[in-house]
């Protein structure tokens, strides 16, 4: 299904039963087929990607649930947040969590040198694994039943696909996320010496998956440089200081204490982040605790999140909105996009009323509307859209 059918579906979707006999109240592990996305060397097991449903307390196939996408972080796989007892974190919650297979592939369809090809894991996530469980379960169709969370990259991941697909998630939580790789990738380039860059040596080709970090590709993939994707979106925010408290601990797989790794290069992320989205009129929840990179200061994050609410009213359908981008194709709002070749730079969309605006893209585009209008245009455009459209 492409992105720019997928909101226009959802209605019709929702109304499928969930196939399968799982149970309430424990998880169940799905396979989400890989297609042409990403290749079985990334997970490190056989067959084809998994992810984990946690469905809510006295689950019943026949009603419909609000929908919560969980993204693991880096060095982890699907199963992160299963091993970490997210049953009990996430008792009460009258939702469908669903925890897709990210890898190490930062949810993002992979630069490799300008030939953009695998592995492409945020195509994978909304083109893959986004219509699987609009088809195996009932999720509610309105936006603000949607939301979109995860940790570390998990929440690089949360803030950059819920700006890709603005008009179906309509919440976005980052919990100590890596949400400014270009600062991380202009640390790289300058020799930074810092000791809390040595988790990603081997973890993070910054070139091979966002090219140049001062390139348009790297600035297409930055959540702090598109946070105007987000304007009418509902934010949640979370970083530790690095200060060590009691829960935490130094997780061998990082190579260093977590707080070293929080302190060092998670809150300058946060900070910057939060000073964008405020310069940018984006209203957000943020929050600042002590802690480090570790999983038991994970948890209070989780739970803060669930405190701040997650399905809470959000706008259906803005009358004016603005998203940047440097994907392909995709949907915003009630317009789908595509472009005839990749573009060559970052592509601005703005809506106001029956204008559509698309800045250069180096390519002719295609606009398809919910109501079925195809309109093709070279860019740069601006589209005042027929009536009937």
């Amino acid at each position: 299904m492409g992105r720019w059918r997928l909101v226009s579906a959802i209605a019709a979707i929702a109304i499928l039963v969930c196939c399968g006999t799982a149970r309430a109240n424990r998880l169940v592990t799905v396979t989400i087929p890989a297609g042409a996305y990403v290749a079985p060397q990334w997970w490190g097991y056989s067959g084809p990607p998994r992810a984990d449903v946690l469905l809510p307390t006295a689950y019943r196939s026949s009603a419909s649930y609000p929908l919560l996408v969980l993204l693991h972080g880096l060095q982890s796989n699907y199963a992160w947040y299963a091993d970490h007892g997210i049953q009990q974190i996430m008792a009460g919650l009258d939702a469908i969590v669903v925890m897709p297979e990210g890898a190490n592939g930062w949810y993002t369809d992979w630069w490799n040198n300008g030939e953009r090809g695998k592995p492409s894991w945020e195509s994978y996530e909304l083109d893959a694994v986004l219509p699987y469980v609009l088809k195996h379960y009932r999720i509610r169709s309105q936006r603000r039943y949607h939301a979109i969370a995860g940790i570390s990259m998990g929440g690089l991941g949360a803030t950059y696909l819920g700006g890709r697909l603005p008009g179906f998630f309509g919440s976005v939580a980052t919990l100590s996320g890596f949400v400014d790789p270009q600062e991380y990738g202009e640390w790289a380039a300058e020799g930074e010496p810092l000791t809390s860059l040595a988790p990603f040596e081997g973890d993070f080709d910054f070139d091979a998956v966002e090219g140049p970090w001062n390139g348009f590709y790297a600035t297409g993939h930055n959540p702090t440089a598109l946070v105007k994707n987000l304007l009418h979106t509902r934010v949640f925010e979370s970083t530790g200081t690095g200060a060590p408290t009691s829960a935490g601990y130094a997780d061998p797989g990082d190579g260093l204490e977590g707080t070293a790794l929080e302190a060092g290069i998670i809150y300058p992320m946060n900070r910057a982040y939060h000073a964008a989205l405020t310069a940018n009129g984006v209203h957000s929840t943020y929050q600042v605790h002590a802690g480090g990179h570790d999983a038991p200061d994970f948890v209070p994050e989780l739970e803060a999140m669930l405190k701040w609410g997650l399905f809470k009213p959000v706008t259906s359908l803005p009358h004016s909105w603005t998203n940047q981008t440097v994907a392909t194709s995709g949907q915003l709002w009630d317009i789908g996009y595509r472009f005839a070749s990749p573009p060559a730079g970052v592509v601005t969309f703005r809506q106001s009323g029956r204008s559509v605006s698309v800045s250069a893209a180096g390519s002719d585009v295609t606009l398809m509307t919910a109501k079925g209008c195809v309109l093709h245009r070279r860019t740069p455009t601006i589209v005042k859209l027929p009536r009937h459209c």
